[in-house]
C-alpha cells in the first residue's frame, strides 16, 4: 500500500520470535513477522524488525531505501526527545528512522499525526548519532512480554543519540516551531477589532 510507511506494522504481521541479535552482539532481539501489505496497516505501530533495520542501517522510514547524508531528514518535534546523560547534560535521541526529503514532504501531507504537528523536516548533519538499544517495553509492545525469557535483556527497539551540534540544531528547530505555533494560536483567539 503506497500510503503506509515502510516501517509501519500490518495486521498480518502479528507473530514474533526472539533470537540472537545481529546488531547488538551478546543480546537477544525481538523479531516481528515480515508481511508488509498483508491485512491492514497499523499506523500507530511500527514493525519491530523494520524499525530496527531502519535505525541501524539509516533506511528511509517511508520507502525503506538507504538514505545518504545529503538527503537525510527527520521531524524533530514529532519524533524523539532529549535524553539526560549521567553528567546531567542532554542530547537529542531520535526513535524514528530518517527519511529522504521527498519522502518526508510526502509524509507531511499524508500522515495525520504530522499534519497536526505541522512542522518542516530538518536536514540531518554529518553526525549519524550513536545507536542505543532499548530493552524496556515501549508502547505497542506490551503484548509480547510473555514471549521474553525471564532475567534476560532482549533488544526490543533502538534509537540514535546525537551529539551537541545536532542537538543544538534540533533545539533551535523546536524553539522556532513552538514560537510559530504559539503565534498561530494567538491569532486564532484574538477578538476582532
Amino acid at each position: 500500500m503506497e500510503s503506509a510507511p515502510w516501517s509501519a506494522a500490518w495486521s498480518g504481521e502479528a507473530s514474533f520470535t526472539v533470537g540472537p541479535s545481529t546488531d547488538f552482539p551478546g543480546f537477544l532481539e525481538l523479531n516481528q513477522a515480515q508481511a508488509p501489505g498483508k491485512g491492514e496497516p497499523l499506523f500507530g505501530a511500527m514493525n519491530a524488525t523494520r524499525l530496527r533495520r531502519g535505525m541501524v542501517d539509516l533506511l528511509c522510514h517511508v520507502c525503506g531505501r538507504p538514505t545518504v547524508r545529503q538527503d537525510r531528514y527527520i521531524f524533530p518535534v514529532a519524533s524523539g526527545g532529549l535524553v539526560t546523560l549521567l553528567d546531567g547534560s542532554q542530547q537529542y535521541g531520535c526513535n524514528v528512522p530518517p527519511m529522504h526529503r521527498a519522502c518526508a514532504l510526502r509524509a507531511s501531507h499524508a500522515c495525520p499525526h504530522l499534519g497536526k504537528v505541522s512542522e518542516a523536516p530538518l536536514r540531518c548533519t554529518r553526525d549519524e548519532g550513536r545507536l542505543i538499544h532499548r530493552t524496556d517495553i515501549t508502547p505497542g509492545l506490551e503484548g509480547v512480554v510473555h514471549l521474553l525469557p525471564k532475567g534476560v535483556d532482549v533488544v526490543l527497539s533502538c534509537y540514535r543519540l546525537y551529539g551537541d551540534e545536532f542537538t543544538a540544531k534540533v533545539l533551535a528547530a523546536r524553539e522556532s516551531w513552538e514560537k510559530v505555533t504559539m503565534d498561530r494560536r494567538a491569532r486564532r483567539v484574538r477578538p476582532p477589532s
